[in-house]
């Protein structure tokens, strides 16, 4: 990978003055291209950092930096034409169609009072031809499943046309069809030049797509790296407090706990 497209130096985090910290000395570097899996326990402040690459929370110490400048000396509008985010779970509150709803990917890049034009309905259709669901462009963004909806979030995201995409925990609410269905797609997408970010709990997801893993315990890294060197037993079994080991079964990494 080339020169950092996100970095997160020193950070410390708590979300009340005097609260437990949920990022402490938190520092992380990620490449442009390829894919980085942070890996590590619900709630071990993977969410948390995820807001604050987004500038939806700000650190109590230590500064982010985008494409090599302080994450504060950029717009919202700028932000949102280089980063966006696929939510774990976002529900539907407005009954959009789900070209509508991809759509909503474009206000980056309209102005205050202006209408989507004929090109951004085009980028929103794309998006959802990428993800598999332009033939149900016209249905309620209220009746799909589960999956079909992370599948519409993942357009929305598309149609942002950010250099940076975040997932979090893109998996944790997937079938294994639809999981397979969105980790091709992922992959497709770092052909195509996107660096991607995710978060999981799950260190078969990690393998499967990350090229790099930064393994993340009480708001602290522990280990980051290939995964290939980093992704061992014993890292995680201290990442989890559960003994696992760490094995390869037809050239795809396995994990077996107790």
């Amino acid at each position: 990978m080339s020169e950092a497209i996100l970095e997160f130096n020193s950070l410390s985090f708590a979300y009340q003055k005097g609260s437990a910290l949920v990022l402490e000395e938190f520092s992380m570097q990620i490449g442009r291209g390829g894919v980085v899996a942070v890996l590590g326990p619900n709630g071990t402040g993977k969410t948390t950092m995820l807001m604050l690459a987004l500038g939806w929370l700000a650190p109590d110490a230590g500064q982010v930096k985008l494409l090599g400048r302080p994450l504060d000396d950029y717009t919202r509008r700028e932000l949102g034409q280089i980063v966006s985010l696929v939510p774990q779970f976002e529900p539907a509150f407005f009954d959009f169609s789900l070209l509508d709803f991809a759509l909503l990917g474009r206000a980056p890049y309209l102005g205050s009072f202006s209408m989507p034009s004929a090109e951004d309905y085009d980028i929103a259709r794309q998006a959802l031809t990428k993800v598999g669901m332009a033939e149900k462009a016209a249905r309620s963004v209220m009746n799909v499943s589960g999956g079909e909806h992370q599948l519409v979030l993942l357009a929305r995201s598309l149609a942002q046309q950010t250099e940076l995409l975040l997932l979090d925990e893109p998996t944790s609410h997937l079938d294994i069809k639809n999981k397979s269905r969105l980790l091709a797609i992922l992959r497709e997408l770092v052909a195509e030049g996107k660096t991607i970010i995710f978060t999981t709990h799950e260190p078969d997801v990690a393998a499967m797509i990350a090229s790099s893993v930064v393994m993340v315990k009480e708001g602290r890294v522990l280990h980051a790296g290939p995964v290939a060197e980093v992704m061992t037993g014993a890292n995680l079994t201290e990442v989890y407090d559960t003994r696992i080991e760490a094995g390869e079964y037809a050239s795809r990494h396995v994990f077996f706990w107790d």
